[in-house]
């Protein structure tokens, strides 16, 4: 009964004017396009203007009206229909933008001399961004080396155990390798322990004379406490040439933590890692305390920082070099803990909480 109603309607509407042999809703096209214009130009806020110009162009607008029902005509009423009505609706939308942006911008000038503009008010701050401070600290420190001709390479985290263990000299016995000190995955890899592997990798590579630095993340079975967590960052250098002596090694460890932490005093002492021979520490004096002795520093007045040595033959040995025509040394830089000593950080935790009211301070 529907259909038919609309069947009838539709013959109603299908009416040709003897001049030009167009259908008649033609002509109330033309009639909504001119209501439109003039009610759309007329509108005085963009409210009255928003709800006008759906009445035309909304899912029940008089344009979308005409344009559901145009299956009711033949073929060429609908080339008519349809040209018309989407001139109609491109023609109302233009209005309508015009007259919004017009309407926008005399309502914005309105709120803006009502509350007036004191220009010697301060503007709000803005913060920008900032790096985290393990990143500024690690490139800050690959600036210090590459200024003395370092080299900064790099290795994957995931690692065999010849590159991590057996290059460097650690034998299968030795208590690093036990599982309550590494990871092991299912495949035999194990994430590396310390960033020392990429220097049996670059030993192997690399034309002697060499000087590089390998910063990036280790893992260690470790439990979490203020000083120690399951990943931290490490820098390894090394430096392979064919007259090189442990006062080198000395000298350009001083100048580091002078660089990075204003070391004032520094110590170094013997102590035994396989991978070097000699083996040393490099302490510097407390800077939570300065030297007079606290609960960081054990009382001893002074914190271990690096761990360093002349490169062990065998490690030349494993890598086809010959230890009696070259020499170099290595070292190792717990970077997360250089950070703690750079701003006085008592817990590790901290640089890991993503805590913006914290991390921004540095």
């Amino acid at each position: 009964m529907l259909n038919s109603c609309l069947k009838i309607n539709a013959k109603r509407l299908i009416i040709y004017n003897d001049m030009n042999n167009e259908p008649e809703i033609i002509s109330e096209i033309d009639k909504i396009l001119e209501d439109a214009e003039r009610l759309l130009n007329s509108s005085e806020n963009v409210n009255e203007l928003d709800d006008r110009f759906r009445n035309f162009t909304g899912k029940k607008g008089k344009i979308t009206g005409i344009l559901h029902n145009i299956h009711l005509y033949s073929a060429e009423e609908k080339k008519i229909i349809g040209s018309k009505s989407n001139e109609a609706k491109n023609r109302i939308e233009n209005i309508y933008n015009g007259k919004k942006k017009e309407l926008s911008n005399i309502e914005y000038g309105k709120s803006s001399t009502g509350r007036g503009i004191d220009l010697t008010i301060p503007g709000s701050y803005m913060e920008g961004p900032h790096k985290h401070p393990i990143t500024a600290v690690l490139e800050e420190a690959s600036d210090f080396f590459s200024s003395m001709g370092f080299e900064i390479v790099e290795g994957p985290e995931i690692e065999t155990t010849h590159y991590n263990f057996d290059a460097l000299n650690i034998p299968a016995d030795h208590p690093a390798r036990d599982v309550w000190d590494t990871f092991y995955l299912l495949n035999g890899l194990v994430p590396r322990t310390h960033t020392s592997s990429v220097q049996a990798r670059t030993l192997e590579k690399k034309q002697l004379p060499l000087r590089v630095i390998a910063p990036g993340r280790c893992y260690r079975y470790e439990a979490v406490d203020a000083t120690h967590l399951f990943m931290f960052n490490q820098m390894e250098g090394l430096f392979v040439d064919k007259n090189v002596r442990l006062t080198d090694l000395k000298g350009i460890l001083e100048e580091t933590v002078k660089n990075l932490l204003g070391a004032r005093k520094t110590r170094f002492r013997p102590a035994f890692y396989p991978f070097v021979e000699p083996g040393l520490d490099l302490d510097i004096e407390c800077v939570f305390c300065g030297g007079r002795g606290c609960g960081i520093c054990k009382n001893t007045g002074w914190i271990e920082v690096i761990p360093c040595g002349m490169v062990h033959p065998n490690v030349f040995k494993y890598a086809g070099i010959d230890p009696q025509e070259y020499r170099g040394f290595a070292f190792g830089m717990g970077f997360d803990r250089i950070v703690m000593l750079k701003y006085n950080i008592n817990d590790l935790r901290l640089l890991y909480q993503g805590n913006i009211d914290i991390l921004k301070q540095f």
